[in-house]
């Protein structure tokens, strides 16, 4: 049997109707080019919630033990954009804000607390370095509780990374590269991460996406791995990112200076852009010291009983808070390098500390069967005009190379503090010079009725700092 042909006017009919299909396919595949316009100067108001529940994971008694958690926390700011970022995409590296409420409540177990950001601190630089994004206040360093209530994650400055750097069509995905992610997050590295973008759906008004992924990363030295979803809103006419909801699980190992955690954290921010700020004019701005030299990213702390205040860095972090005694945990690049106790001592007679060689007395009695020489005490003065003694001494303790460093401070109305470091000696180079600049920015707070007058020795108690004394003959070294 013999076949037909298809006939020529069939076959060009066919053909036309391939195209016009074709083309109707290409017409609803139409790309998109979701540039933001955001320049330096722009104005932006902010608000962020955020709720977090699940679990805390602390060490006690040599076991983990899970303890149950809740946060519920509110942002509102005005944010100026600063500098142009570098690479891709138009995001600001730098921005100012004023905030007009930052607080939470936090709950742990039948315990919590209410931390809120001090009126004085409420205008707040966002830094993002080539490494690390950081926040600090220009009018004086924040305590630790304040960093943390405002260091969130989906971080306002970079929000605008997410975009595509090449127009796309619905359906269509990108990918997010690591160093985005990690100041998204909150992370100080990133070792694996798979996340992507994806364009659901777009309109004359806005166009709407949706990310997911896993990361898998680092804070202060401690694994993390985290499961990321979210969806945002780019608003085609203000061409920003109007609005990002963001789900995200993370589980973190216990670290040295932190707990481990097992949490759930929802958070929606809102952005909306503003003609002008009274609150970041630019004569306000220019009034300040913004540039890197100048900024104060040491963090302030306050000692047992309220007597004296000092500033340390972000290595630093205080474990605990018991009445006479503050302790704090020095980490760098996840390695725990130093502890240092703090404690504030009873009143001297006024104008009058114990001499250099009483306290390196004390101290040799105290160390007992540990002590092994001393190979530095000095006498000088800190940035408040107070008098500091400094004694470094080595020994052993269960014949590991140990190392202490040991402080008086005392101010002309007798008032006294002592900081005592420990480390292993091995590590004396890494901790470099951070324990003098604790000591350094101690000051005592002021009382009604101080007495003027430059500190004189005397024979005076002395700091408790350690063991059942015994007699040895000191070696300045």
């Amino acid at each position: 049997m013999r076949r037909s042909r298809p006939h020529p006017c069939r076959t060009i009919w066919l053909a036309g109707i391939c195209g016009l299909l074709s083309s109707q396919l290409v017409a609803g595949a139409e790309r998109h080019l979701l540039r933001s316009s955001a320049v330096p100067g722009d104005l932006t108001k902010v608000q962020v919630q955020i709720d977090v529940g699940g679990e805390l994971k602390v060490v006690a008694e040599g076991k983990v033990k899970p303890l149950r958690m809740t946060v519920a926390g509110k942002l509102a700011y005005e944010e100026k954009s600063l500098e142009s970022g570098e690479g891709r995409g138009t995001a600001a590296a730098r921005s100012v804000r004023y905030y007009d409420q930052a607080e939470a409540t936090i709950k742990i177990e039948d315990g919590g607390e209410k931390p809120k950001l001090r009126g004085d601190r409420r205008l707040i630089v966002v830094d993002g370095g080539a490494s690390q994004t950081v926040l600090f206040s220009p009018q004086g360093p924040l305590v630790r509780e304040e960093l943390d209530l405002l260091d969130v994650p989906g971080n306002t400055l970079w929000l605008e990374n997410l975009l595509p750097a090449k127009s796309v069509a619905v359906g269509d995905r990108w990918r997010h590269d690591d160093q985005l992610l990690a100041s998204l997050l909150g992370l100080d590295a990133v070792s694996q991460a798979d996340v992507n973008s994806e364009l659901k759906t777009i309109d004359a008004d806005n166009a709407r996406c949706e990310l997911a992924g896993e990361v898998h990363g680092a804070v202060g030295g401690v694994a993390t791995d985290i499961s990321f979803k979210a969806k945002y809103r780019f608003d085609r006419k203000q061409r920003r990112i109007a609005w990002i909801g963001m789900l995200i699980k993370e589980k973190r190992s216990v670290g040295h200076v932190a707990t481990g955690l097992d949490v759930v954290a929802k958070m929606q921010v809102s952005l909306a852009p503003l003609a002008e700020s009274r609150r970041l004019s630019g004569e306000l701005l220019n009034s300040l010291a913004l540039d890197d030299a100048a900024r104060s990213v040491a963090l302030e702390c306050l000692a047992p009983a309220g007597k004296f205040r000092f500033q340390h860095g972000r290595g630093w972090h205080v474990m605990s808070d018991a009445g006479e005694v503050l302790t704090m945990r020095y980490v760098d690049r996840g390695e725990l390098v130093a502890q240092c106790n703090v404690s504030s001592l009873a009143d001297a007679e006024a104008g009058r500390i114990p001499t250099l060689a009483k306290f390196q007395q004390d101290i040799e009695k105290a160390l007992d069967k540990n002590f092994g020489q001393f190979i530095q005490a000095s006498e000088s003065m800190n940035s408040s005009g107070h008098a500091v003694y400094r004694v470094v001494a080595e020994g052993k303790v269960s014949d590991l190379p140990i190392q202490w460093r040991y402080y008086l401070v005392a101010d002309r109305q007798g008032r006294q503090a002592v900081f005592a470091y420990t480390l292993e000696s091995e590590l004396a180079r890494q901790l470099g010079d951070a324990d003098q600049e604790l000591v350094s920015s101690v000051q005592f707070i002021d009382r009604p009725g101080a007495t003027a007058g430059q500190p004189t020795r005397a024979k005076t108690p002395t700091p408790k700092v350690g063991k059942k004394p015994r007699k040895s003959q000191p070696d300045r070294g």
